[in-house]
């Protein structure tokens, strides 16, 4: 009886904890790269966390990818990781500028790609869990 629910549980523990350890840590994404000639003068620059500093003063238009990272559960099954950041497409996303990824930029599929070996790690290990809390296992 407690299968179904604790299924449920056990596989948005896994998703949650796959997105915050193992994918998200990656420098190139939560973890900004080091900072390039782009992040000092002469202006235009960017100041991380700031926005785009010109002759005339800081723009303010910085939305701070890095703090904008979600992990959400979409159903029963499925863990959704997104970013809030209005241009989180164009630096980590699938339309990732092209100027980004010599930058340290990733783009966060092909960090999925990379670590799906350690995902899928722990993955077995919630569902190990899960098969002795409910003692099928």
């Amino acid at each position: 009886k407690q299968f179904p629910k604790q299924t449920s549980a056990h596989l948005w523990g896994a998703g949650r904890e796959a997105a915050t350890k193992i994918i998200l840590p990656t420098q190139g994404l939560k973890k900004y790269p080091p900072a390039t000639d782009a992040n000092r003068p002469p202006v235009p620059f960017y100041v991380r966390g700031r926005g785009t500093e010109t002759a005339h003063g800081n723009l303010g238009n910085s939305e701070r990818l890095g703090t904008q990272f979600t992990v959400e559960r979409v159903n029963q099954t499925n863990t959704k990781i997104g970013n809030r950041a209005s241009y989180a497409p164009f630096v980590v996303g699938t339309d990732q500028a092209h100027f980004m990824a010599p930058k340290g930029w990733r783009k966060l599929g092909d960090v999925v790609e990379e670590r799906w070996g350690d995902v899928l790690e722990t993955y077995d290990k919630w569902v190990k869990k899960l098969l002795t809390k409910v003692k099928l296992r």
